[in-house]
């Protein structure tokens, strides 16, 4: 039943409330959200990289693209026996350019990879620590993994 005014220990639980709840926010909430932020920078970073050897590859290609327009209108003047070095020439320029830019892709690919599997490790063991501590927070004892 609802007193009024209430009695004394509904006073004391108030103060009491806003100490955890800063506590809380001091010890669990900020921390987190400070390495989240952190993590969040650095994937970002790793996806800027990413798009930056995305548009060097494009910058290849258009290179290629450029001398192998050259290489045709040469070959097409010369004769015959030029546009045949030429298209060798245009094959072994788009071959390593397809072998680049393959290899380019995976080791982007394996970075990305790399990196996100360093960070899903690291968010699991941050994960279960916290988990740990929160539980050990709500339920007042210590608590066995």
């Amino acid at each position: 039943m609802l007193e009024l005014p209430p009695k004394i220990g509904f006073y004391v639980w108030i103060p009491i409330f806003f100490v955890f709840i800063y506590l809380l926010k001091t010890l669990i909430l900020d921390p987190t959200q400070k390495l989240l932020d952190e993590r969040a920078s650095r994937t970002t970073g790793a996806q800027a990289d990413a798009e930056k050897m995305r548009d060097e590859a494009a910058e290849m290609q258009a290179e290629f693209d450029r001398k192998l327009a050259e290489a045709r209108l040469a070959g097409s003047s010369a004769g015959d026996q030029v546009r045949r070095d030429a298209e060798a020439s245009e094959h072994r320029i788009l071959d390593q350019a397809r072998t680049d830019a393959s290899r380019l892709v995976e080791e982007v690919r394996g970075r990305i990879e790399a990196e996100t599997e360093t960070a899903r490790t690291a968010l699991k063991a941050d994960a279960d620590a916290l988990a740990k501590l929160v539980a050990e927070k709500v339920l007042g004892r210590a608590v066995s993994s």
